[in-house]
Protein backbone atom coordinates (compact mmCIF):
# COMPACT_ATOMS: atom_id res chain seq x y z
CA UNK A 1 0.00 0.00 0.00
CA UNK A 2 0.68 3.26 -0.84
CA UNK A 3 1.21 6.37 1.79
CA UNK A 4 -1.98 7.83 -0.46
CA UNK A 5 -3.68 4.56 0.38
CA UNK A 6 -3.05 4.60 3.83
CA UNK A 7 -4.36 8.14 3.72
CA UNK A 8 -7.69 7.09 2.16
CA UNK A 9 -7.98 4.15 5.11
CA UNK A 10 -7.63 7.37 7.53
CA UNK A 11 -3.94 6.02 8.54
CA UNK A 12 -2.39 9.23 7.79
CA UNK A 13 -3.85 13.17 6.90
CA UNK A 14 -2.43 15.10 4.62
CA UNK A 15 0.35 17.59 5.76
CA UNK A 16 2.65 20.82 4.59
CA UNK A 17 5.89 20.61 6.20
CA UNK A 18 8.53 23.36 6.23
CA UNK A 19 12.13 23.77 6.56
CA UNK A 20 11.58 24.79 10.28
CA UNK A 21 9.68 21.83 10.91
CA UNK A 22 12.07 19.59 9.37
CA UNK A 23 15.10 21.20 11.81
CA UNK A 24 12.93 21.37 14.79
CA UNK A 25 12.25 17.48 14.15
CA UNK A 26 16.04 16.47 13.29
CA UNK A 27 17.63 18.71 16.19
CA UNK A 28 15.36 17.58 18.70
CA UNK A 29 16.34 13.30 17.56
CA UNK A 30 19.69 14.23 18.03
CA UNK A 31 19.05 16.04 20.92
CA UNK A 32 17.70 12.92 21.99
CA UNK A 33 19.85 10.26 21.35
CA UNK A 34 22.74 12.46 22.78
CA UNK A 35 20.52 12.11 25.78
CA UNK A 36 20.01 8.85 25.82
CA UNK A 37 23.50 8.05 26.22
CA UNK A 38 23.45 9.33 29.96
CA UNK A 39 25.18 7.34 32.24
CA UNK A 40 22.92 7.82 34.85
CA UNK A 41 19.89 6.60 33.44
CA UNK A 42 18.76 2.79 33.64
CA UNK A 43 18.89 1.18 30.39
CA UNK A 44 14.68 1.50 29.99
CA UNK A 45 15.20 5.15 30.05
CA UNK A 46 17.89 4.79 27.57
CA UNK A 47 16.35 2.77 25.12
CA UNK A 48 12.75 4.94 25.32
CA UNK A 49 14.38 8.36 24.86
CA UNK A 50 16.26 6.19 21.72
CA UNK A 51 13.18 5.20 20.23
CA UNK A 52 11.93 8.45 20.65
CA UNK A 53 14.92 9.81 18.56
CA UNK A 54 14.01 7.34 15.77
CA UNK A 55 9.91 8.02 16.10
CA UNK A 56 10.99 11.76 15.57
CA UNK A 57 13.27 11.00 12.93
CA UNK A 58 11.19 9.27 11.02
CA UNK A 59 8.55 11.62 11.64
CA UNK A 60 10.76 13.97 9.58
CA UNK A 61 10.07 11.87 6.92
CA UNK A 62 6.96 11.29 6.80
CA UNK A 63 6.05 15.30 7.07
CA UNK A 64 8.57 15.75 3.93
CA UNK A 65 6.53 13.33 1.97
CA UNK A 66 3.57 15.36 2.97
CA UNK A 67 1.59 13.64 5.26
CA UNK A 68 0.95 13.00 9.51
CA UNK A 69 0.15 9.79 11.27
CA UNK A 70 -3.27 9.60 13.01
CA UNK A 71 -3.72 8.81 16.46
CA UNK A 72 -4.58 5.16 15.94
CA UNK A 73 -1.80 3.22 16.40
CA UNK A 74 0.57 6.13 15.59
CA UNK A 75 3.98 5.23 16.49
CA UNK A 76 3.44 2.18 14.16
CA UNK A 77 2.28 4.10 11.72
CA UNK A 78 5.42 6.30 11.68
CA UNK A 79 7.89 3.04 11.66
CA UNK A 80 5.96 1.56 8.85
CA UNK A 81 6.16 4.83 6.72
CA UNK A 82 9.63 4.58 6.20
CA UNK A 83 9.54 1.98 3.81
CA UNK A 84 7.87 3.86 1.71
CA UNK A 85 9.42 7.08 2.53
CA UNK A 86 12.92 7.11 2.48
CA UNK A 87 12.87 3.11 1.01
CA UNK A 88 14.25 1.77 4.31
CA UNK A 89 14.79 -2.52 4.11
CA UNK A 90 12.24 -4.66 5.47
CA UNK A 91 15.01 -5.78 8.22
CA UNK A 92 15.23 -2.11 10.09
CA UNK A 93 11.40 -1.41 10.03
CA UNK A 94 10.86 -4.73 11.70
CA UNK A 95 13.97 -4.42 13.99
CA UNK A 96 12.61 -0.82 14.39
CA UNK A 97 8.84 -2.33 15.60
CA UNK A 98 10.53 -4.70 17.91
CA UNK A 99 11.79 -2.02 19.98
CA UNK A 100 8.64 -0.37 19.91
CA UNK A 101 7.15 -3.47 21.18
CA UNK A 102 9.70 -3.88 24.25
CA UNK A 103 9.51 -0.17 24.73
CA UNK A 104 5.71 -0.77 25.41
CA UNK A 105 6.32 -3.35 27.36
CA UNK A 106 8.87 -1.98 29.75
CA UNK A 107 6.63 1.40 30.00
CA UNK A 108 3.13 -0.27 30.59
CA UNK A 109 3.54 -3.85 31.84
CA UNK A 110 6.79 -4.13 33.63
CA UNK A 111 9.82 -2.00 34.15
CA UNK A 112 13.59 -3.59 33.69
CA UNK A 113 13.64 -5.82 30.95
CA UNK A 114 15.72 -3.71 28.53
CA UNK A 115 19.79 -4.87 28.87
CA UNK A 116 22.25 -2.20 28.39
CA UNK A 117 23.00 -3.43 24.56
CA UNK A 118 19.08 -2.97 24.14
CA UNK A 119 19.55 0.91 24.73
CA UNK A 120 22.83 0.88 23.20
CA UNK A 121 21.04 -0.85 19.93
CA UNK A 122 18.60 1.48 19.77
CA UNK A 123 20.64 4.25 20.09
CA UNK A 124 22.78 3.27 17.17
CA UNK A 125 19.57 2.71 14.88
CA UNK A 126 18.42 6.08 15.91
CA UNK A 127 21.26 7.92 14.33
CA UNK A 128 21.10 5.87 11.61
CA UNK A 129 17.93 6.50 10.62
CA UNK A 130 18.63 10.31 11.40
CA UNK A 131 21.61 10.06 8.98
CA UNK A 132 19.73 7.93 6.41
CA UNK A 133 16.60 10.47 6.91
CA UNK A 134 19.22 13.11 5.93
CA UNK A 135 20.41 11.36 3.20
CA UNK A 136 16.89 11.07 1.59
CA UNK A 137 16.04 14.50 2.24
CA UNK A 138 18.88 15.98 0.24
CA UNK A 139 18.31 13.69 -2.51
CA UNK A 140 14.25 14.26 -2.45
CA UNK A 141 13.42 17.26 -0.87
CA UNK A 142 16.09 19.67 -0.56
CA UNK A 143 13.94 22.62 0.02
CA UNK A 144 13.13 21.56 3.09
CA UNK A 145 16.70 21.54 4.34
CA UNK A 146 17.14 25.08 4.30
Amino acid sequence: MSLNDWERAGWLTAHKSSPEEIRDLLDASRRDSADSAADSLSADWKMNIACNAALLAATAALAAAGFRATRDQHHYRVIQSLRETIGAEVALVSAFDSFRKKRNVTGYVRAGTVSDADALAMRDMATRLREEVARWLRKTHPELLK
